[in-house]
């Protein structure tokens, strides 16, 4: 066994009277060598993927077994189940809205408490200030359970800078002036929500920075039931950094990134799950913990992000861990270079049980190429898609029967026929249909039959310019926010698809917007839109009746960024009427617009800086009835591209890692192709006792 530092609780009383500290104390199983740990393979898997049974679990009392496969994924009930069992899915996000409050974090340090009851008449309840970065946060009644990056340097003490190539040097819109410099110096103050103004601290979690990042994260339980004095009633230090997270039924579910440098963190390369119960969130306490050796390289891509990231799906009985795979970047043909890891969740008290660990041919680079349908685990995915903008191999699809969560028995597969070698950019399952995206030049949209998913079959397909980044079906119908830079009327688009016939896909409208002259489409990514693809569909809405908003950041034609308030950047309008999409006003919003929401005739649209609302009642022009700060704009950022090759469109494939690049453990799967001097992958249970 090895002792490791766990996480720090600290639970202060509600009018900051004095608490009481204690140590969770962690053990950890160290992991075995490939065969070595106890685990049983439930059956070698065709080249198309291998499914491996977790290990034992050593000494954490946590639960292997499970309620049945409920087979649904991201739902907010299992069919089935009665209703003292069924557990609500619940995102984390940046903007809560409750019976009376908007609840808005801002990236320069603050949380907004705004009052919306009459949404034309905003006013501003109250402000408090958040640690390090402000990630993500739930609102759980009179209590709001916040996230935040960078708060806890390598000693335990005030985070520290972390270098880089362009460190200090924001990126603006291209062909802009930068903004206002990041202190990342700035003292963060791990444990008061209260205290100080707002620093601001940019977080290392998605960028190339991470890998050398010594700081670490909290989670913060707070009392919003007085708006102008929130309290903050628990901290718990997380080691890492925070990348996702759930709350199923009263547990949370914490994924996070632990590099071997940050405080608490020991050990190579971790993706680590850790469960809270948060049944009473005023005294959120530490369940159970499951550790991912990572055998990503210590790789950024300008398109995709960090190597190591991994894309989560939920269910009520899993956790679908995805990502990268070891990939020697000399010799990747044949390999298989995506990853699966399942955690039982299916203990209502939050234990967590081992799952399955599989390989797919190609990365799983979002959320959206994952999904769990009646039994049946189906899976997009592309080889080479990680480190080429083109891909090495043309997508797969893969069906997975679900025979248990330690047991997945490969069931069917397809490849999709290609009219060229393209990248896989975009997928999206919608009950026995799925769609994909790829491109080069033009972007094909295929259509899949899953109705026998032994059997997948592809259906039709749809040429088009540009590309679609997120899917959002309905029905016959399908609505897409893509990027195109070659568009004359902006390189951001909503585009309308009629799906009745599978063998048939067409496109109705399309409505460009957005900015012109832009030369690279990790750009657009990392700066037009508000969120990357695993979160996008938090900022793009289809309302219920047919209103469509985009918030989206973009230069204005006298040169100013967001941050300086031009008239370019809001939240663009559509309307979306049986076939057709028309475009409507653009809503100015200034401080990078992040979401939007229609409440009472009224849209409210939500900024780091600005929560504005405007009347809904004339969609062709922009009325504002109100408007309130909430913090300081911050100037989105471009990680260095030191040992990174040129991003989407880099046709060399030299994307994928530089000479510097250090790995974890090598897949113990079959068909993984990884060098067998490389070490193993495994699984470190930790529990409290």
């Amino acid at each position: 066994m090895v002792l490791r530092r766990g996480l720090v609780v600290v639970l202060l009383a509600l009018a900051g009277s004095p608490g009481c500290t204690r140590r969770a104390c962690l053990e950890s199983a160290t992991s075995a060598p490939a065969g070595a740990s106890g685990s049983s393979t439930e059956g070698a898997l065709p080249s198309s993927g291998s499914s491996t049974g977790g290990p034992a679990i050593a000494g954490s009392g946590s639960s292997s077994g499970g309620f049945a496969n409920a087979g649904l994924a991201e739902t907010p009930t299992v069919s089935g189940m009665d209703s003292d069992m069924q557990r609500a899915i619940t995102e984390a996000d940046i903007v809560e809205l409750g019976v009376k409050y908007l609840y808005a974090m801002s990236k320069s340090g603050t949380l907004a408490i705004v009052d919306v009851s009459v949404p034309g008449q905003l006013a501003l309840a109250g402000t408090t200030t958040l640690p390090g970065a402000p990630f993500e946060m739930y609102e759980q009644g009179q209590v709001l359970i916040a996230m935040s990056n960078e708060v806890v340097g390598p000693d335990g003490g005030a985070p520290v800078p972390v270098p880089s190539a362009d460190a200090g040097v924001p990126v603006a819109a291209p062909g802009s002036d930068a903004g206002a410099e990041v202190d990342p110096a700035a003292d963060a103050g791990a444990g008061d929500a209260t205290a100080g103004p707002a620093p601001v601290v940019v977080s290392s979690a998605t960028s190339a920075a991470a890998f050398t990042d010594p700081n670490s994260a909290v989670v913060l339980a707070l009392d919003v039931r007085d708006p102008s004095h929130v309290a903050t009633l628990a901290t718990f230090e997380v080691p890492g950094q925070i990348a996702d997270s759930r709350i199923i039924g009263t547990v949370l579910y914490l994924t996070t990134y632990q590099n071997g440098v940050c405080d608490g963190c020991t050990g190579g390369a971790k993706t680590v799950v850790t469960s809270f119960d948060v049944s009473d969130p005023t005294k959120m306490q530490f369940i159970d913990q499951v550790t991912f050796l990572s055998n990503a390289p210590a790789a950024y891509n300008l398109a995709w992000g960090m190597a190591w990231q991994r894309s989560i799906v939920a269910t009520t009985e899993r956790l679908y861990l995805g990502g990268q795979g070891y990939v020697d970047p000399a010799n990747p043909q044949g390999q298989s270079e995506g990853i699966i890891d399942v955690v039982d969740v299916s203990d209502p008290a939050g234990h967590l049980g081992p799952g399955a660990h599989l390989t797919i041919p190609g990365p799983i680079l979002s959320r959206w190429q994952m999904d769990e349908s009646s039994g049946v685990l189906r899976v997009i995915s592309e080889q080479g898609a990680g480190f080429t903008g083109n891909g090495t191999a043309a997508p797969e699809v893969d069906t997975f029967t679900i025979e248990s969560t330690t047991s997945f028995a490969p069931l069917g597969k397809t490849t999709l026929q290609l009219p060229e070698q393209e990248g896989l950019r975009t997928v999206q399952f919608d009950g026995t249909r799925a769609y994909a995206i790829t491109f080069n030049q033009t972007d094909p949209l295929f259509a899949i039959d899953l109705s026998n998913p032994a059997a997948p079959v592809q259906r039709g397909q749809l040429k088009m310019p540009g590309w679609m980044f997120y899917l959002q079906p309905m029905g016959n119908q399908v609505v897409g926010l893509g990027v195109d830079r070659t568009d004359p009327n902006g390189d951001l688009n909503v585009s309308l698809f009629d799906v009745t016939n599978l063998d048939s896909p067409t496109l109705l409208s399309r409505v460009a917007f957005g900015s012109l002259g832009v030369t690279e489409d990790y750009q657009i990514l990392n700066y037009e839109l508000p969120e990357d693809q695993d979160n996008i569909q938090k900022a793009f809405r289809v309302f219920p009746d047919g209103l469509v908003a985009v918030p989206f950041s973009t230069e204005g034609t006298d040169g100013t960024t967001a941050c300086q308030g031009n008239a370019a950047s809001g939240v663009q309008l559509m309307q979306l009427s049986g076939n057709t999409l028309v475009k409507h006003a653009v809503l100015p919003v200034p401080g990078n617009p992040k979401r939007a929401i229609e409440l009472s005739g009224e849209l409210l649209a939500v900024s780091d800086s600005d929560v504005r609302a405007f009347s809904l009642a004339n969609l062709d022009v922009a009325t504002q009835t109100a408007d309130v700060g909430i913090g300081t704009c911050v100037t989105p950022t471009l990680p260095g591209q030191t040992g990174v090759g040129g991003g989407i469109d880099d046709p060399v494939g030299d994307d994928l890692g530089d000479d510097q690049g250090q790995f974890g453990g090598a897949d113990a799967g079959a068909a993984s192709g990884a060098s067998p001097a490389a070490p193993a992958m495994g699984w470190m249970w930790t529990q409290c006792p």
